[in-house]
């Protein structure tokens, strides 16, 4: 009984760590996505487009990527 304990234990450990570098990879993405492009009026709808890659400023996806990152304390 002990040894079965051990292994749903150390199943579970794994399972927890993978999930843990999911979410991380998943939250990065976004933020990386986030800083990447920029919203925009078309036609009077919303868009997201490409984030010019020399821009010399800041844009909203900066500030929602660095709250994106401190989900995962980065």
């Amino acid at each position: 009984m002990s040894e079965e304990l051990q292994r749903q234990i150390n199943i579970n450990l794994q399972l927890r760590r993978k999930l843990e570098k999911s979410r991380r990879d998943t939250v990065e993405y976004c933020a990386k996505w986030c800083e990447d492009h920029e919203m925009g009026l078309d036609r009077g709808q919303y868009v997201a487009g490409p984030a010019p890659s020399n821009r010399g400023y800041t844009h909203a996806g900066d500030g929602y990527a660095k709250g994106l990152r401190g989900i995962i304390g980065e």
